[in-house]
């Protein structure tokens, strides 16, 4: 597991000020996710959104096109 600079710096900033190992400050963090996110309170459980799949019938591009191709498919190869 990688862990990005700014996160190791609040762990170890942390760690510091409880007197805790690396590993117990980690397993303290992770914990208190999980819990977050497994009982939200209900403020967090009102901003939570969910994206739902909706279907818009035939396909719009005959096959999967990257965006640079969509772009020129629909306003000419000048959008660059």
């Amino acid at each position: 597991m990688t862990i990005e600079d700014s996160i190791a710096i609040r762990i170890e900033a942390l760690q510091a000020e409880r007197h805790m190992t690396f590993k117990d400050t980690i397993n303290h963090l992770l914990g208190l996710g999980l819990d977050a996110w497994e009982n939200p309170s209900p403020q967090t459980e009102e901003k939570r959104t969910w994206t739902k799949p909706r279907s818009f019938g035939k396909q719009l591009l005959p096959y999967e096109a990257n965006t640079a191709e969509m772009l020129a498919l629909l306003e000419g190869e000048e959008h660059k």
